[in-house]
């Protein structure tokens, strides 16, 4: 193949994925490591990626994210969907019967609500839209927690918030974030207010799960607001395999 043509199907799958690996290249296109680190150091130069210890992220991706460049929710459903449907697919399996759970903002939690239709559980969230996914005829119990209501989030969030949440206990905590540095081993996001109801809920239950798409490797937020290795499990469907933390769960 030619090294062009590599580089414009590499460039494809940096442009779906949001992050590509030196690995991936290698075992997709048969090439050397130093081939796979050549081509993208030619699409850095094109400005295309921003190249990182493993592979390379979208060069977008790469800005710091707050709520002046926040996308509404409703316009991210479809981004990455395979991705996110794998990760809850994967992440529903530790989900019992009778469990209390904690369903977090944004739009991978989404795809959870077909894993627990014709579940028997408690559902504690802010996600306005996330009720929505579920059908009339779901058996188990819903809190919907109140607060400052953000209609580009469909979610609440803010003091009120977290006193609510401050009367809950949790068996699971489904937990989603802007960005992720495996580097300084951190979890952000783009509001402080956002981070501190995810901080309440880490402190409330028993057993955290983050879930998030390769496309947050390497994209800081504004906030900072967990480490890495305060979660049992983090599910992504891709890692760089040098800077995997032993608490990351590959859903393939």
């Amino acid at each position: 193949m030619l090294s062009a043509q590599r580089l414009m199907l590499i460039r494809e799958m940096i442009e779906r994925d949001a992050f590509v690996s030196v690995k991936e290249i290698m075992e997709r296109f048969d090439v050397s490591r130093s081939s796979a680190m050549r081509d993208l150091i030619e699409l850095e130069n094109q400005g295309v990626v921003i190249r990182e210890r493993g592979g390379a992220v979208l060069k977008e991706r790469a800005a710091t994210v707050s709520s002046a460049n926040e996308v509404a929710i409703r316009a991210k459903e479809n981004v990455n969907e395979a991705q996110k449907r794998l990760l809850c697919a994967r992440a529903a399996r530790t989900i019992h019967e009778g469990d209390c759970i904690y369903v977090d903002g944004g739009t991978t939690t989404l795809f959870l609500a077909e894993w627990i239709a014709t579940m028997h559980v408690t559902v504690i969230t802010p996600n306005t839209y996330f009720l929505q996914k579920l059908p009339v005829t779901f058996p188990g119990t819903i809190y919907l927690l109140g607060g400052e209501f953000g209609l580009n989030r469909d979610m609440s969030y803010g003091p009120l918030t977290i006193e609510m949440l401050k009367q809950f206990n949790f068996d699971l905590a489904f937990l989603t974030t802007n960005g992720i540095d495996l580097e300084r081993g951190e979890a952000s996001v783009f509001d402080f207010e956002v981070g501190q109801v995810k901080k309440e809920v880490l402190k409330r239950c028993r057993h955290s799960r983050l879930l998030v798409d390769a496309s947050k490797i390497g994209k800081r937020a504004l906030c900072s607001w967990a480490r890495l290795d305060a979660f049992q499990d983090i599910y992504m469907n891709a890692c760089p395999e040098d800077e995997r933390l032993e608490n990351i769960v590959i859903c393939d």
